[in-house]
């Protein structure tokens, strides 16, 4: 093999490993930085929005800290906030499955209590892996006997 062509397979060779360790290590990062939101996704989202607004403010260390301290108290205030709407929210909700309910047959009741049984596992899985409060409490099932009992109707619209 001539030098020339040497020279041309280890330039070749630099690229593709500099092409092999680029993508090893921005999967590395993206996994780390996907890691932390999935973890705490509410401080993920507070520090995201933090550097966005505050990105070319050139702030010094005093007002990066004051400014962090104010989205973190913002964060607080929003989960106190959530903490007081929760139960109106799964009364709601439980409103608007008991809606769903007595619009559906039979075979679909069945079919939506397993979904709504896999949905609430997923999501009790997801809240039990971050730092908000407690889970949902799952949505009460009503007898089989019950549903269904009237014909449905849709909600009136106003």
């Amino acid at each position: 093999m001539s030098t020339q062509w040497k020279a041309v397979l280890g330039v070749i060779l630099i690229f593709v490993l500099g092409f092999a360790s680029g993508v090893v290590s921005s999967s590395i990062f993206a996994q780390r930085k996907m890691a932390a939101f999935l973890q705490r996704p509410g401080v993920a989202m507070m520090n995201a929005m933090e550097q966005r607004l505050t990105r070319n403010l050139d702030l010094d260390e005093n007002q990066k800290q004051l400014i962090h301290h104010y989205f973190m108290e913002n964060l607080r205030q929003h989960k106190q906030l959530q903490t007081l709407i929760q139960p109106q929210v799964q009364e709601l909700n439980h409103a608007t499955i008991q809606q769903i309910r007595a619009a559906l047959r039979p075979d679909q009741l069945t079919r939506l209590d397993l979904n709504l049984n896999e949905l609430h596992n997923r999501f009790t899985e997801f809240v039990s892996n971050q730092d908000v409060g407690n889970p949902p409490q799952p949505v009460p099932q009503p007898n089989a006997a019950s549903t269904n009992s009237a014909p449905a109707s849709p909600p009136a619209t106003q």
